[in-house]
Order: C-alpha cells, then sequence, then structure tokens
C-alpha cells in the first residue's frame, strides 16, 4: 500500500507522537536493562499531553473511516508519559525550511527519536507521524528548526578571442555547499514548541492567521485538552451530562 502520510500538507507542519521507548542507557524515557525486564512496556520522555484521537484524520492509520478515542487527564491520571516532536516550514518555497524539510523529517523521526532515544509505537487509531492536520490533538510538541548554511561559488570566464564566448556558472561548491544544523525551534513566545515556532512563521510573513488558528486546533496548550475534549465530543452527537 501507498504511504501518504506526507503527501500533501496544507499547514507545511509534520508531527510525530511516540507512546513507547524501547531502548535503554540513552538518558531519554525509562526503558533499562535488563530488557525482559525493565523494557517490557517503558515510557517516553513526557512532554505533552493526549487530549484526543480523531480516527476521520487520516483513515488509513485507523483501518476505519471514522471513530474516536478520548484521554481526559494527563500522566497516571490520564494516558500515560507520552512524547510528540514536529517542526514547520515557511509558504516561500526558497525558504531553507522549505527546501531542507525532507532533511527535518528524516533528522526528527529517525534520527532523533527511533535511532538516538528508540521511541516508538503510534497512539492508537493515528500515525505515529505525519501531517499535522492528521494527528491526534495534544496540548503540545517539541520542534526542530534547520539552520542552513550555503557556500555558492561563481565563475566567470572572459571571452577567449573570437573562439569562445564569455560565460558564468553560478552553484554549490561540491565538497562544502551545504552545511545544516539541526536546532531547538525559536519560537515567538517559547522556544522547542512547535505552536509557538508557527506563531513565529506567521509574525515573519511566512504563515497566514488562517493556518495558525488551524495549527491551534491541534496543538491546544496546556492546560486546555479537557474543554477541547468536551467541544468535539458534541461534534460526534453525544452530550455531556
Amino acid at each position: 500500500s501507498v504511504v501518504d502520510n506526507f503527501a500533501d500538507c496544507p499547514l507545511r507542519a509534520t508531527m510525530c507522537c511516540f507512546a513507547s521507548d524501547r531502548q535503554a542507557n540513552d538518558n531519554n524515557g525509562n526503558c533499562a536493562k535488563p530488557y525482559d525486564q525493565n523494557c517490557v512496556d517503558a515510557d517516553p520522555a513526557d512532554n505533552t499531553d493526549l487530549c484526543y484521537v480523531d480516527m476521520s484524520r487520516d483513515k488509513s492509520a485507523s483501518g476505519t473511516d471514522g471513530g474516536f478515542s478520548i484521554y481526559p487527564g494527563d500522566n497516571a491520571d490520564g494516558e500515560g508519559p507520552v512524547h510528540c516532536h514536529g517542526f514547520a516550514w515557511s509558504n516561500d518555497p526558497s525558504d531553507p525550511s522549505s527546501r531542507y524539510r525532507g532533511n527535518n523529517l528524516f533528522y526528527v523521526s529517525m534520527y532523533d527519536h527511533l535511532y538516538t532515544r528508540g521511541y516508538v509505537r503510534n497512539f492508537p487509531g493515528a500515525p505515529m507521524c505525519a501531517c499535522l492536520d492528521r494527528m491526534p490533538v495534544v496540548s503540545r510538541s517539541d520542534c526542530t528548526q534547520v539552520d542552513v548554511t550555503e557556500l555558492w561559488v561563481a565563475t566567470f570566464k572572459p571571452a577567449d578571442g573570437a573562439s569562445a564566448a564569455p560565460s558564468f556558472s553560478l552553484g554549490l561548491d561540491v565538497e562544502n555547499g551545504v552545511s545544516i544544523k539541526f536546532n531547538a525551534c525559536r519560537g515567538a513566545v517559547r522556544n522547542n514548541d512547535l505552536e509557538s515556532y508557527y506563531h513565529r512563521l506567521f509574525n515573519e510573513g511566512r504563515a497566514s492567521v488562517e493556518e495558525l488558528t488551524e495549527v491551534r486546533e491541534t496543538l491546544v496548550g496546556n492546560g486546555n485538552c479537557q474543554s477541547r475534549i468536551d467541544q468535539f465530543v458534541t461534534t460526534q452527537g453525544f452530550e455531556k451530562i
């Protein structure tokens, strides 16, 4: 089957959410050796509150046309420790955050979390990584930005008598053309926070206010899960008594 988690990201934002830790001795999560005793159902470092999973957001992940699960409370009183991490990019295709978003996706999903931290396992009914609008509704998410340095080389060759016309070429240096550093996002209000970074994109004209409003439908803010759950269940035909 075709994996289309990142085929079209209308908000130009991606997030991964993990429910388990499977790697010991990396100072992330509570997996420990021996694995068969201390890593059977280990947890990642908790950095968010899971509000609810709307399975209609990504029908291929749940294998259904709809349905939902809600998670009132947090930590031991709710879903337990869970971890979300994402990134976003500019509405300008020439912006480094846009051109190197594939590098950022690999870093966040495969290197920083699977390889370095050993984080795995999606929330039931949701993808582990996907465009933000397909992901579960959570309070917040960590965030990584790319800081890119490019070395361009310009070459001019003057005319060589009557045999050759002058020429000019411009390209990235073959050996040292691109340097990418992956750093915690610098946001409008908070660092290492996906919603705040998107707010910064809006402040800089790299995202619209409508897009920022949509992002806040998934990243609802600390302490706001229960009110968003109450709002959501009414859209599903239920009434809280």
